[in-house]
């Protein structure tokens, strides 16, 4: 992993923190900003829902999205782990849920492969890797504009910006944004960032993460937190869009 000039290395004290990953209920971005009306990034920003059944148990995780294509939605594996019976997608106006919802007809995943490993801190870095899933809608959602995704290569920008929705109770939460300071990127695409004047709870599990310049290109979805004191930290690792 090479770390990106100007910017610190990660310390020894990150090789005993916890790396969290969504499951439900969650929190959502602490600090950061509700997401605009119009915006690109948020026009294209979804919860996406999942119904689990272990037994005769119902449960219901969710994370956030982000539209790639017409019917494509893209997230983080483990947000759609343990075969679940069931997925919704709900689209945002500004940074509050607006119908209809969408289902989820298959899914496409680059998965983790169960529970990560928790002695070698590398190691769970490596598995993060493939944390990325592209769910198929049964319908093309038509009044959204995808997003594109970066070209890689090089060193990340300067700043990234992610998108994020968590859980209000048992139904969506706000959207909201937050920037990212790149401080390390991988050969392999691996980004670990930090959070700009706010906190990611592992709520934002899937939430794009976002480039800006000539339009806004997806760089990759957040696939963890790095934090010493869940459910939130302002460390946060990304799988790239790929």
């Amino acid at each position: 992993m090479t770390t990106c000039p100007g910017r610190p290395r990660l310390g020894p004290s990150l090789a005993s923190a916890a790396i969290l990953l969504a499951t439900a209920p969650a929190q959502a971005i602490q600090g950061g900003a509700p997401a605009r009306a119009g915006d690109a990034l948020a026009q294209a920003t979804a919860a996406v829902g999942t119904v689990l059944q272990p037994g005769e148990d119902l449960k219901v995780s969710q994370c956030t999205g982000v539209l790639i294509g017409r019917s494509r939605v893209m997230t983080a594996a483990h947000c759609v782990r343990d075969s679940p019976v069931g997925a919704l997608v709900v689209f945002y106006r500004g940074s509050r849920p607006a119908g209809p919802a969408y289902s989820v007809a298959s899914v496409s995943r680059y998965a983790i492969g169960g529970a990560l490993p928790t002695g070698d801190f590398g190691a769970n870095l490596a598995a993060l890797i493939l944390d990325v899933a592209v769910l198929r809608l049964t319908e093309p959602v038509r009044d959204r504009r995808p997003i594109p995704l970066a070209r890689r290569g090089g060193r990340p920008p300067a700043t990234l910006e992610l998108a994020g929705i968590g859980l209000s109770g048992n139904a969506p939460g706000m959207l909201r944004t937050t920037l990212l300071r790149p401080i390390a990127v991988s050969e392999s695409g691996l980004t670990i960032a930090r959070a700009i004047g706010s906190l990611v709870c592992i709520g934002d599990s899937g939430g794009p993460v976002v480039e800006r310049g000539r339009g806004v290109r997806l760089w990759g979805v957040a696939s963890a937190v790095i934090t010493s004191q869940p459910p939130c930290g302002d460390i946060v690792v990304i799988a790239p869009a790929t």
